[in-house]
């Protein structure tokens, strides 16, 4: 399997303790490996893509001392549209 970056890890990690049905219906354990490679590779696009459309917004000034809370900024926000999704039921309580 190739390894995952941060993002990948935590998605995987978060799928195992919120989403196991979910995660499950993703197939074989290949077939798990090949979304979540698929995943971690779009978010960390994602989140690059983002952050540099966030710091183009800012003032040219302002860019290279707000470029680590724009990054964290834009990765807050992909997470939270494709990372951290819905936890199923009876998965609450589950800490990670």
């Amino acid at each position: 399997m190739t390894q995952l970056s941060r993002h990948g890890k935590l998605a995987l990690e978060y799928w195992q303790a919120y989403r196991p049905r979910a995660l499950a219906n993703l197939g074989s354990p290949e077939e798990q490996a090949e979304f979540f490679h698929a995943l971690d590779l779009r978010l960390t696009e994602r989140i690059g893509m983002l952050a540099d459309d966030l710091l183009q917004e800012l003032p040219s000034d302002k860019r290279a001392t707000a470029r680590r809370a724009v990054r964290s900024q834009a990765q807050e926000r992909v997470y939270a549209e494709e990372v951290f999704l819905e936890k199923e039921p009876g998965t609450e309580h589950r800490e990670i």
